[in-house]
């Protein structure tokens, strides 16, 4: 009997399940290793503390892994991939595949079938393929010129806001969340932390955003239709061009990650953007857990040991 990893290591979490052939034996979740966000050192060590931990809790040694796959955000950098490979293979013997953490989601969504995913968590993408097996993205390049409608530019665009109500000396409550979760008390204060380095984890804030929209605040409101638009946008563009000549088709999409899964506000948003120019697009209700994903492509040795984002 063979025994597989599959690791999902997003922006915000890292999370690893040890496999047989059939069932999940366990699993474990750590800190993000995103080295973008907390550097070489820390995401090497979180890494092999996850896969370690979940090792022991299935009782498996590491030398009986036969294959391992890792979804990880960045995998379109080369930097990323050999990393992955180098930090893995000092813990296991197996063939290693390194694909990006949207390719695992889209995978556990879909079962190798055509559909867009749409993922929001700390970041955000669409990927898609179609019906011949196409496949293509949009977004998810990074929260300083995109990651459009995460819970980090959720967070950013928050700040924002609130900012501008207090050019106009109002006082929304999206003010006085930002000054309590930062411990701000001022004006000036939010304008240095913002403006901080390393920046403050403006992801941190989607939370406080939910709870200032359901209780009312306009200018919370406003975030996250927002982000439903921009995430809408997202998937348009993988339909456009994976359906480009078929406005009518009856795209699937399914959504993942933790801004989609816990604001209805911002499903609906992305639902009403879709529908106004994909009729027949929509987002399905099933919970895609990338894990799943990750470990049927581990399962399968013919997939080899590319990478892909």
């Amino acid at each position: 009997m063979g025994f597989y990893l599959g690791i999902d290591a997003g922006g915000s979490k890292t999370e690893c399940a040890v496999a047989d052939e059939h069932d999940v034996l366990a699993r474990f979740t750590g800190a993000t290793c995103k080295i973008q966000r907390v550097g070489v050192e820390t995401a090497t060590a979180t890494l092999r503390s996850v896969v370690q931990s979940a090792l022991s809790a299935a009782t498996i040694p590491a030398t009986d892994i036969d294959r391992a796959c890792i979804g990880i955000s960045g995998a379109s950098q080369r930097s990323v991939v050999d990393w992955s490979k180098q930090t893995l293979a000092s813990l296991i013997p197996g063939q290693i595949t390194v694909v990006g953490d949207n390719v695992i989601a889209h995978e556990s969504a879909f079962h190798g079938g055509a559909g867009v995913l749409l993922i929001a968590g700390t970041g955000s993408i669409a990927y898609g393929r179609n019906e011949k097996g196409e496949v293509a993205r949009a977004g998810g390049w990074g929260p300083v010129v995109s990651d459009e409608g995460s819970g980090d530019w959720i967070g950013r665009t928050a700040i924002n806001a609130a900012l501008r109500s207090l050019d106009r000396g109002q006082r929304s409550a999206l003010v006085a969340t930002v000054l309590e979760a930062w411990k701000a008390s001022s004006y000036d204060d939010i304008v240095r932390l913002s403006n901080g380095s390393p920046p403050p984890d403006f992801a941190a804030l989607f939370p406080r955003v939910l709870a200032a929209a359901d209780g009312g605040d306009a200018s919370a409101l406003e975030v996250l239709n927002a982000a439903g638009t921009e995430l809408a946008r997202l998937a348009l563009a993988v339909m456009q061009k994976l359906w480009p000549d078929d406005k009518s088709a009856p795209v699937q999409v399914a959504a993942a990650g933790g801004v989609l899964t816990n604001s209805p506000q911002i499903r609906e948003a992305v639902h009403r953007g879709m529908r106004a120019e994909r009729p027949r697009a929509a987002i399905g209700n099933q919970i895609v857990d990338p894990i799943i994903g990750a470990l049927y492509l581990a399962r399968h040795a013919e997939l080899g040991t590319s990478n892909s984002v």
